[in-house]
Formats: C-alpha cells, structure tokens, sequence
C-alpha cells in the first residue's frame, strides 16, 4: 500500500539504490510509476507492505517500508531486488555499482567509479567538507541526518585517505 513519505515513521526501513548516472526527467517520470504499481501488488507473507519510493537528485531510488505495519520478509526482500534489477534493464542504468561513490560539487550530485574518486581527492577537489552520500543509512531518521554528510564524517573518510595539508 503506498504511502506518502510524510507519514512514513521515522523507523522506517530504507533501501537505497544509487544510478551509476543521472536519470533525465522522462526516466524518473517512468520509474515513479513503476514504482507506484510495485508497491501496490508488493506483500510479505500475502499482506501488504506499507511502503513509499521516492527518486532524489535523479539519482537514488529510495524504498522506504513502514515495519510497524508488517514486518518486510526475506521474499519480499528479493521481489524489491528483482524490480530494482528490472528497472536497470528497462532505463540501461546500473544500480547496484557498489563502487560508484556520488557526492555533491557545489549544489550538484555527481559519481564516478573507485579510480576517479580518489583521483578527485588527491587533487583536492574532494575535501572534508565535501558532502558524500552514505547509502547504508538503516532507516528514514538516519536518511535525514546521515545520508548527506562532509566527507571527515562519512565512511568514505575511513576508506580514502585526504591529502596532508602543509
């Protein structure tokens, strides 16, 4: 059953799945319906799961399922991934590159592979005050405080070293 994200509480459950690019509007238009009719027919153990998606940044697909209501199963974890994989086939967009690391330069989100990533930091135009996508946030709470953070505060901080300053 869809729900509007609002009244989602802020336990909710959040699976985010980043696109290796940016989404043009037709594509989020497509995958927002897509959407829309998934979580009408989505079910764990044959009841209704009370869940939104939301697209930001043309970028993230975000599935946030209110656990409160039913508890979201292993199957129906699987079915999510099977639509998830089916959008990637539908619009030829990868979104399950683990190695694609998005961040924001000035008020645009950009990604790019592992490589490139940390050439951008070893060129300084990645610092600690970059803001970084952490992906792994547990729940719709976490998504407000934890998902756009500086890079010195990210998980990436403990996996990429920045330059020495002198």
């Amino acid at each position: 059953m869809i729900t509007e994200f609002k009244n989602m509480p802020d336990s909710s459950r959040v699976l985010i799945y980043q696109a290796t690019r940016e989404l043009n509007n037709d594509e989020v238009s497509g995958i927002i319906q897509r959407s829309n009719e998934f979580i009408d027919t989505w079910k764990s153990h044959e009841k209704d799961l009370k869940a939104t998606i939301d697209v930001r940044y043309n970028r993230f697909v975000i599935i946030i399922i209110d656990e409160t209501f039913e508890s979201v199963s292993g199957c129906s974890l699987d079915k999510s991934t099977r639509f998830i994989k089916g959008l990637e086939h539908e619009f030829q967009v990868a979104f399950f590159d683990r190695m694609n690391f998005a961040y924001k330069e000035i008020n645009v989100v950009k990604s790019c592979n592992r490589s490139e990533f940390e050439h951008l930091i070893s060129e300084g135009l990645i610092t600690e005050d970059t803001i970084v996508f952490n992906n792994l946030v547990a729940n719709k709470k976490e998504l407000g405080t934890n998902w756009e953070v500086p890079f010195r505060d990210s998980w990436h901080s403990n996996l990429f070293a920045l330059p020495q300053k002198v």
